[in-house]
C-alpha cells in the first residue's frame, strides 16, 4: 500500500540520521575524515527520502484517503484542493513531518557547501543537525506517523496501525472530519510554512556556533558563515508572525491582530533574540569582540525556537495555536533541557578561551546605542518568557494554572517599544566615532520641523489628542525623514561619479554598500510597521449597537445603517448569514462592509468573517455578533475603526525587500 510505501522511507530516513550520528560521532573520536565523509552523504539522502514520504502524504490526502487516520482528521470531501494540500501541516503528525522535510532541506543545502577552509567545523555542525533530524524523525515514526490506517478486528474492536494485523480488515469511513473551521483560510497556505523555515533557519547559525565552541576556535568565522542563514531565517520568520497576524486580523473577529496568546509569544522569542544577535554580529565582524555575547544570542535562539515547539506541541497550555495534548510532552522536554544545557555547559567550558581586552567606550556612537537597542531587546524578551511560563509555574506550584492576560504585557512592553523605536530614528545620525553627529547639525534644523508635521495633521484633521499616540507619530515622522535623508545624502556623493544620471546616483549607493542600506531599509520597514501597531494600540475605536433595520451608529465621523440580512448555503455545507451595512461620512456614500456569520452544521461550530474596507489611512470593520432568527430586522454589530492598520502589512514588504538587499552576494555589487 502506498500509504506503507510513505512509512517505510520515513524509517529508512530515520535510520540513516542515526547511521549518520554514529558515523560523525566515530569521525570526531578517530579524527577520522572518512568517517564524517560518510556522514555527510548520508545526510545528502535523508532529504530525498523524506521528500518521497511527503508526497506520499500529499497523494493521501489530495486523493481523500479516509482510511488512513491523519487524512480522516483533517480533510473531508467538501473541501477545495488547496485546503486538501494544506492540510499537510494542519494537523500534529503531519506537520511534525513538514518540520522534519524542512530540517532535512537546510541541512542538504548546508552540506553541499565546500568545507575546505573549515574542516573542523563541519563535524561539529553536522552532530548537531543529526541530533536533530534523529530527534524529530524519531518521533514521527514511533510516535505521530500520519501513515497509520483504521483496521477492524475480527473480535469487533478497531485499533491504528502502518501494518495490517493479522486476521483484521481496512476500515473506510464514508468521509472525514475535516479541517478546524478556524484553519479553513488562504493564509493557511502562506503563514505555517514561512513560519516554519524561519524556525528551523536557526539550526544552521546554532550548529556553527557550537562547532566553533566545540572545536575550541575564537575567531569570528563561524559569524561570517552564520549571517545569511540568520538573515534568511529571521525574514521567514518575520513573514510568518506578521501573516499570523493578518489571519487573526481576518477570522478572529475582535478588532485586532495580536492577543498576546502563549503560543505567539513563544514565537516572538527567538525573533528577539535572533534580532539582537543581527546587531551585535556586526560589532564582531568590525572589531571582534562580543564572543561570548553572541554566542549566548545564536544558543537561546534556537533553544526558544524548540521551546516554542514544545509549548505548541505538548498541550501544557491552552491556545487557539496550539495542538492537542499528545505522549510527544515529554520527550519534547527533555531534548529541550539536554538542548538547552548540552550547549550552555559548552559555552561555560570556553568561557575563559573567548576572554577579550575590551571595554566599551560609552557615546553618541553607533556601538553604544546597538548595545542599549540589545538590552531593550531582551528586556522585552524577559517580560514575554516570564508571562509565558508563569502559567506553568503557578500550576507546579498550587495545581492552578494562572495565565497573564495582554494588559500586563503591553503595560510592561509598551515604553520599550518606544524607546527601541526612537534609538532607530536616531542610530542614522550616530557614526562609529563621536564625529558623525556634526555632519547632521545643519540637516537636523530642517529634519526636526519637518517631523512635526505628521502629529500636527494627527491633531487638526484627525481629531488625535493623546499625548502618547502623538509622540509615537512624531517618533516616525523624524525617524522617516532621518532614514530617508541618510540615503539622500549617499545618492548626492554619488551623483558626480554617475555622470549626473539620477537614476545611477541613486541605486550606486546600494550597489556600493548593500549591507548598509538593506539594513537602512529593514529598520524603515520597522518603522512603518510601527505605525500600524500605533493605530490599533493608541487611535483604534469601537462601539457595540443593536440596530433595527434601516437604523445607523455612529462612529470617529462615519456612520453605518443597517440594511437587511441575507442567509445561503455554501457548496461545502457551510450556513452563512450575510448582513449588509452601508458607510456614508458626511452625507456621502463611501461604500458598504458585509460581515459575515458562518456555521458547519456537521462539525458544530460557527466562526465570524469581518466585514472590512481598507485605505492607507484607516480600517473599516464591522462584526456581526447576533440577530433576531424569526423577523430578522433587528441584528447587534461591533463596529472598530483601525487607524494605519495597512502600514503593518506595507512595512513588512519594506523589511522584506531590504533583507533581500543586504544579502545580495559580494559578487553582484562588484559587478
Amino acid at each position: 500500500m502506498i500509504s506503507t510505501f510513505g512509512y517505510l522511507t520515513l524509517a529508512l530516513a530515520f535510520l540513516l540520521a542515526v547511521y549518520g550520528l554514529f558515523a560523525v560521532v566515530l569521525g570526531l573520536v578517530q579524527k577520522s575524515a572518512a568517517w564524517t565523509e560518510s556522514a555527510r552523504l548520508a545526510l545528502l539522502l535523508i532529504f530525498p527520502l523524506v521528500t518521497v514520504s511527503l508526497v506520499v502524504l500529499t497523494m493521501l490526502l489530495v486523493g481523500q484517503r479516509f482510511d488512513v487516520a491523519y487524512v480522516y482528521s483533517v480533510t473531508s470531501s467538501e473541501m477545495p484542493i488547496y485546503l486538501r494540500l494544506t492540510a499537510v501541516w494542519g494537523g500534529q503528525s503531519g506537520s511534525l513531518l513538514f518540520w522534519s522535510w524542512l530540517v532535512a532541506g537546510f541541512s542538504l543545502f548546508f552540506a553541499l557547501r565546500k568545507w575546505r577552509d573549515e574542516p573542523d567545523l563541519l563535524p561539529w555542525s553536522l552532530l548537531v543537525v543529526f541530533l536533530t533530524l534523529a530527534f524529530f524523525l524519531m518521533v514521527n515514526v514511533f510516535m505521530e506517523t500520519p501513515f497509520e490506517r483504521f483496521w477492524h478486528m475480527p473480535d469487533g474492536s478497531r485499533v491504528l496501525s502502518v501494518l495490517q494485523p493479522v486476521g483484521a480488515w481496512s476500515l473506510v469511513p464514508q468521509d472525514g472530519q475535516g479541517l478546524n473551521p478556524l484553519l479553513r483560510h488562504p493564509g493557511m497556505i502562506w503563514h505555517p510554512p514561512t513560519l516554519y523555515l524561519g524556525f528551523i533557519g536557526f539550526i544552521i547559525p546554532f550548529a556553527l556556533a557550537v562547532s566553533s565552541l566545540a572545536s575550541g576556535r575564537r575567531d569570528r568565522r563561524w559569524v561570517d558563515i552564520a549571517r545569511p542563514w540568520m538573515l534568511i531565517a529571521w525574514v521567514f520568520l518575520t513573514l510568518g508572525l506578521v501573516l499570523g497576524m493578518r489571519w487573526a486580523y481576518d477570522i478572529l473577529g475582535w478588532g485586532g491582530y495580536w492577543g498576546w496568546d502563549p503560543v505567539e509569544i513563544a514565537a516572538l522569542l527567538p525573533w528577539l533574540s535572533a534580532t539582537a544577535w543581527i546587531h551585535t554580529a556586526i560589532l564582531q565582524r568590525r572589531k571582534n569582540h562580543f564572543k561570548r555575547w553572541n554566542l549566548v544570542l545564536v544558543i537561546l535562539t534556537f533553544v526558544f525556537v524548540i521551546f516554542g515547539t514544545f509549548i505548541t506541541r505538548s498541550g501544557v497550555l491552552s491556545s487557539v495555536h496550539a495542538f492537542a495534548g499528545s505522549e510527544i510532552g515529554l520527550p519534547m522536554f527533555i531534548y529541550t533541557a539536554f538542548l538547552s544545557l548540552g550547549s550552555l555547559g559548552l559555552l561555560v567550558y570556553r568561557w575563559r578561551d573567548l576572554h577579550t581586552d575590551y571595554a566599551p567606550s560609552f557615546g553618541f556612537t553607533k556601538e553604544t546605542l546597538t548595545l542599549f537597542s540589545n538590552l531593550i531587546l531582551l528586556s522585552i524578551l524577559m517580560v514575554c518568557f516570564l508571562g509565558v511560563i508563569y502559567p506553568i509555574i503557578s500550576e507546579l506550584l498550587t495545581d492552578t494554572q494562572i495565565t497573564v492576560g495582554p494588559a500586563w504585557y503591553k503595560r510592561i512592553t509598551g515604553p520599550l517599544l518606544i524607546l527601541q523605536l526612537f534609538l532607530v530614528g536616531i542610530c542614522p545620525l550616530a557614526g562609529w566615532s563621536l564625529t558623525n553627529l556634526t555632519r547632521w547639525r545643519k540637516h537636523l534644523w530642517v529634519l526636526l520641523p519637518i517631523s512635526l508635521l505628521a502629529p500636527l495633521a494627527a491633531w487638526f484633521f484627525g481629531d488625535v489628542r493623546g499625548g502618547l499616540a502623538l509622540l509615537c507619530m512624531w517618533l516616525v515622522s523624524f525617524s522617516v525623514g532621518v532614514l530617508i535623508a541618510d540615503y539622500l545624502q549617499g545618492a548626492a556623493r554619488e551623483k558626480g561619479s554617475a555622470g549626473g544620471n539620477i537614476l545611477s546616483a541613486l541605486w550606486s549607493p546600494i550597489q556600493r554598500n548593500h549591507r548598509r542600506y538593506g539594513g537602512m531599509l529593514v529598520h524603515l520597514g520597522i518603522v512603518l510597521l510601527s505605525l500600524g501597531i500605533i493605530g490599533i494600540e493608541g487611535l483604534q475605536q469601537e462601539t457595540q449597537s443593536t440596530l433595527s433595520l434601516g437604523e445607523t451608529v455612529n462612529l470617529g465621523g462615519y456612520s453605518f445603517k443597517f440594511e437587511g440580512l441575507e442567509h445561503f448555503e455554501e457548496a461545502d455545507g457551510r450556513l452563512v448569514t450575510e448582513a449588509l451595512l452601508s458607510i456614508t461620512r458626511d452625507g456621502k456614500p463611501i461604500g458598504a462592509l458585509y460581515p459575515q456569520r458562518e456555521i458547519y452544521p456537521n462539525m458544530g461550530l460557527a466562526i465570524t468573517q469581518p466585514g472590512l474596507r481598507s485605505n492607507l489611512a484607516v480600517d473599516l470593520y464591522a462584526v456581526l455578533i447576533d440577530w433576531r432568527p424569526i423577523s430578522q430586522d433587528e441584528a447587534t454589530f461591533r463596529v472598530f475603526i483601525n487607524p494605519l492598520v495597512t502600514w503593518l502589512w506595507v512595512g513588512t514588504g519594506v523589511v522584506t525587500l531590504g533583507t533581500v538587499v543586504a544579502l545580495l552576494p559580494d559578487k553582484l555589487r562588484r559587478k
